[in-house]
């Protein structure tokens, strides 16, 4: 097997003698080869060694990858191989399996027609090239460990035969491919006709590489490529719509790059052309992931200046796979050759030539200047444009405009025909795009240019740069604005004050509360307006810029225009910018909230003189469920015997309500924490001493001003007289909450 490895036999060839060879040293009547086929991902047998009846049945046999994962589980793995003993295989639902005409022995070792071995050839990088399958043991007994250890080594050698045949079969493809590129490279001279060049070139490519759809498009007048030369289209055959110069720049993205080359998946070109329409169809793919699945390949060609000028289309492989990079840079320096022929062709000398003069006047240019068509394609592009919109000329030429946004393409080609018609621009301020995606203002004057005749062969702009300005002044406009809008908005009293503490400026809501206007406080002391109580304490901030109090709120006495006082909070923080230091005054009225607090204090000081005096325990209880007790009166201890500090323990409310009854009270609490609505319900609490005690229980919710419960209020009657009539004793039984 050894040697086998270094004869460099075609793969058939090969194929045969590894199988031969395998029959031979290891004594199996039947060897079969699966070859692995990357067009297809699957496995086809491309050589059996053994009898006609073997050969009929199997040879030509194709499986999927799928057909042979259950023969190479891991349950039959023994030491590299594969052995499916009878009876862990149905065979006669697998198609393309071959039984020998063996006898059937009651020797556990004997080899039984059902028993299968397999030998996998993997690849240097572990790829799976294929499957050795071997039966029919001369032996008649099933192989021993060190026999398929033996097995196991040849497949080793056998997969490195097939793998340096394989590559052997690409270089050998790969050297007559560079053959007939030299063969191109020398016939170049003898025509000057473009299109007998590039068919030419087109013909060596689809017989070299192995193509069977090959063509050239160029780019024409109207921004749209032409096909120049092509072979394997039949006459009428769709081929798609031509491609414009702005797509083509799209499909050529750098992470489809290989070589110089562009092979795009399908569903990306879609995703990139969603607005194309179907086209051509491949009719060459194939399956899995080394298949060629109508993927999009192109080879741009562009002139000794670095302008884009067209592309080179390839599909349909003959052999059905993705090109591999080798392939791709013989297609590359193919499409070179195109590139010689059109350089040396009189039509792209002269397209040259008319386009001399327009590029020497914009390139001495030192502000950004650009010759358009037009149509609004960019003809040339100077030193300056490459410096303001971050476009490399050969980026740019051939393509409409690329510094337009996109919803002002309308409004450019409109102007664009106002210029065909002689109409000059001057000042005209536009925004235009960075090639980052970033936006540039800028100042542009454009004409016509014409020709000796005075006929309008094109347009040409001068643009200057002024996002700095328009910056400016936008970023002045809406600090302004939003200055002005906050300082309106605001509820609270805003005053700003200078170094030497006077205000410079005071909100509508500070002309409200003090009862002065703004132009009466403009230029005043804000301490003698506002706070002559406080000129010490706060004096030494405006005169320092620094203090403990600076930013801290305050509660002050402030001054209305009537001389009134009232109580105010009052925060300063120091406005850190260019120029005098400033200072930034928020003052709020805390009259009514000081009012509130009084009142709420009175109101529950008067709540718990009343509540402690009547013979019923009153509470407050949180919102939500679990139960948590604001607030518990003392008569709770007296009624049943745990002090007030218990109750208000999350939930242990819970754990005093009787067995019996707390499936039933659970379910109307939650009904009113989670609804807010009354409750009131008789049920026995267990006292400290054990004993069940009756209460009355009743609950509603007090709302805020949208109806929406802030807490709940409520009081327990004990009823247990009542409820018992006669002191009958009673089991009780608590729910165990400490487990």
């Amino acid at each position: 097997m050894t040697r086998l490895v270094r004869t460099g036999e075609d793969l058939p060839e090969l194929l045969a003698a590894i199988a031969r060879t395998v029959s031979d040293s290891l004594a199996f009547r039947t060897v079969v080869v699966n070859l692995y086929r990357r067009e297809w991902d699957d496995f086809v047998v491309t050589t059996v060694y053994g009898s006609d009846e073997a050969r009929e049945a199997l040879l030509g046999d194709v499986r999927q990858v799928s057909d042979w994962e259950p023969l190479l589980d891991q349950r039959f793995l023994q030491r590299g191989a594969y052995l499916v003993p009878q009876g862990e295989f149905d065979w006669e639902n697998h198609l393309g399996s071959y039984m020998p005409d063996l006898p059937v022995s009651d020797d556990p070792n004997a080899w039984h027609p059902d028993d299968a071995l397999f030998a996998p050839m993997r690849g240097a990088d572990g790829q799976l090239l294929g499957i050795v399958s071997v039966d029919e043991p001369i032996s008649g007994r099933k192989p021993s460990g060190d026999e398929i250890d033996v097995l196991v080594g040849v497949s080793e050698h056998a997969a490195l035969a097939v793998h340096a045949a394989q590559e052997a079969g690409r270089a050998r493809a790969n050297r007559e491919a560079l053959e007939r590129l030299l063969a191109v490279s020398a016939s170049l001279n003898s025509s000057s006709d473009t299109h007998e060049l590039l068919q030419h070139v087109c013909a060596a490519i689809s017989e070299a590489l192995g193509f069977e759809k090959v063509a050239v498009q160029l780019l024409g007048d109207q921004g749209f490529h032409r096909t120049v030369a092509a072979v394997g289209f039949a006459e009428g055959e769709n081929n798609g719509t031509p491609i414009t110069a702005d797509q083509l720049e799209r499909l050529l993205a750098p992470q489809f790059d290989v070589g110089g080359c562009f092979l795009i998946e399908h569903e990306d070109a879609r995703r990139l052309l969603p607005e194309r329409p179907a086209g051509y169809r491949s009719e060459r793919d194939g399956r899995g992931p080394h298949a060629w699945k109508n993927n999009w390949l192109f080879v741009p060609l562009d002139d000794r200046r670095g302008r884009r000028i067209g592309y080179i289309w390839a599909d349909d492989p003959v052999d059905r796979l993705k090109p591999d990079a080798e392939r791709l840079q013989i297609l590359r320096a193919f499409a070179n050759q195109a590139t010689t022929a059109l350089e040396q062709a009189s039509q792209f000398e002269e397209i040259q030539n008319a386009n001399a003069h327009h590029r020497a006047l914009i390139d001495a240019s030192p502000v950004a200047i650009v010759d358009f068509e037009l149509d609004g394609r960019v003809r040339a592009w100077n030193a300056g444009a490459t410096e303001m919109f971050g476009w490399k000329p050969e980026e740019a030429i051939g393509r409409l405009n690329p510094t337009v946004p996109e919803g002002e393409v309308d409004f450019f080609v409109a102007n664009m025909k106002r210029i065909a018609l002689g109409e000059t621009f001057r000042d005209l301020d536009v925004r235009r795009l960075h090639r980052d995606g970033s936006q540039i203002d800028c100042s542009i004057s454009a004409g016509p240019v014409r020709d000796g005749h005075g006929a309008v062969t094109g347009a040409i702009a001068l643009m200057i740069d002024v996002t700095a300005r328009k910056r400016s002044e936008r970023a002045l406009l809406a600090s302004e604005g939003r200055k002005d809008a906050v300082l309106r908005a605001s509820l609270d009293c805003a005053v700003i004050v200078d170094h030497e503490g006077l205000v410079t400026e005071v909100n509508p809501a500070t002309e409200e509360t003090f009862g002065w206007t703004r132009a009466d406080a403009v230029g005043k002391p804000f301490l003698d307006l506002v706070a002559p109580e406080h000129r010490e304490d706060l004096g030494e901030i405006f005169a320092t810029g620094s203090s403990p109090l600076l930013g801290a709120p305050l509660e002050i006495a402030a001054l209305r225009s009537d001389h009134r006082t009232f109580p105010a909070e009052v925060a300063i923080t120091r406005v850190d910018m260019t120029g005098e230091l400033l200072f930034a005054i928020s003052l709020r009225d805390v009259t009514k909230r000081r009012d509130r607090e009084e009142r709420l204090r009175e109101a529950e000081a008067k709540y718990r003189t009343l509540v402690e005096q009547i013979p019923l325990a009153t509470y407050i209880k949180e919102a939500g469920m679990p139960v948590r007790m604001r607030y518990m009166s003392p008569q709770i201890e007296r009624m049943l015997g745990y002090p007030v500090s218990d109750w208000l323990k999350p939930d242990f409310f819970l754990t005093r309500v009787h067995l019996d009854d707390y499936e039933r009270v659970l379910a109307e609490i939650e009904r009113t924490h989670n609804g807010g609505a009354d409750f009131r319900c008789e049920y026995r609490l267990v006292g400290a001493d054990g004993e069940p005690v009756w209460v009355l229980d009743e609950t509603v919710a007090v709302r805020d001003a949208e109806y929406r419960p802030l807490f709940f209020q409520g009081f327990l009657v004990d009823v247990t007289d009542r409820r018992r009539g006669a002191n009958e004793p009673e089991l009780v039984s608590v729910l165990d909450f400490d487990g």
